[in-house]
């Protein structure tokens, strides 16, 4: 059951959700409670001991799947990102069968660490990101439950339906006006001291050295480096021309040059 005072994030994976997620949390203060429609633990969970009559839910759910959950009286915030600097995110990040196949043939014949992470691991990320680009285009269930469907036709919707859209570029570029813009998407007042304090609370440099501190390797491993624009030096240019070729136009009219 969501609770009246539900304000959920939601967005195509690798898309900056649990970042947003948290920072949003912390803007409002309030808990991140977990992933939408799930009792598993949820890596943006945080905040527990906080009081508040809002809570945070990450989502990747398409529109048509969210609104079985009665959204009408929720605030949806759709994260949106460079399907291209996806790719790269997702192609380091997702278990793709092919590559763990191989990776786990390297550590039991104990190939040495030089030469796994300078030859064989740019190999298989090579070979990670032409599938994170296949699966962005046409929609690969296989990759990962939630990239079943295309970048294009999960955002759209969203879009379409006039939902809060946040640019994670945006965010990485001008953080103060895009919580501004949240805030009064949602209805809560902060001063600026309060703003600040929360995006430096959640940026990728120090959410990274507290989970080291407190032996979070996995959670700080998720927070892989928090840039754009990696895709102009992690894609080939047959990949770049498939991306212009199948989402140019979207790529134009959400102010991503190609």
């Amino acid at each position: 059951m969501i609770e009246t005072s539900d304000v959920i994030i939601v967005g195509y994976p690798k898309s900056g959700n649990t970042w947003i997620t948290r920072l949003v949390a912390e803007l409002i203060k309030c808990p991140v409670s977990g992933f939408l429609g799930s009792d598993h633990r949820e890596i943006a969970e945080e905040g527990k001991e906080r009081i508040s009559s809002f809570r945070c839910l990450k989502s990747h759910h398409q529109l048509k799947e969210l609104q079985e959950f009665d959204i009408s009286t929720k605030k949806i915030i759709y994260v949106l990102r460079d399907p291209r600097d996806i790719a790269i995110s997702g192609a380091h990040y997702f278990e793709i069968h092919k590559y763990d196949f191989l990776r786990k043939i390297c550590f039991k014949t104990k190939v040495t660490s030089v030469i796994y992470n300078r030859i064989i691991y740019p190999c298989f990320i090579k070979f990670r990101i032409k599938v994170m680009v296949n699966a962005i285009i046409y929609g690969e269930k296989e990759v990962q439950e939630w990239l079943k469907v295309s970048w294009k036709n999960h955002y759209l919707p969203f879009l379409e339906n006039k939902y809060l859209i946040v640019k994670y570029e945006d965010m990485l570029k001008e953080p103060l006006n895009e919580c501004k813009s949240i805030l009064n998407y949602i209805g809560i007042q902060r001063t600026e001291k309060e703003i600040k304090r929360a995006i430096y609370n959640q940026s990728f440099k120090v959410k990274k050295k507290l989970f080291n501190q407190n032996n979070k390797k996995g959670d700080a491993n998720f927070l892989r480096s928090g840039k754009s624009k990696q895709w102009e030096k992690g894609l080939s240019q047959k990949q770049k021309d498939l991306f212009t070729k199948f989402l140019g136009k979207e790529l134009r009219s959400n102010g991503y040059h190609e």
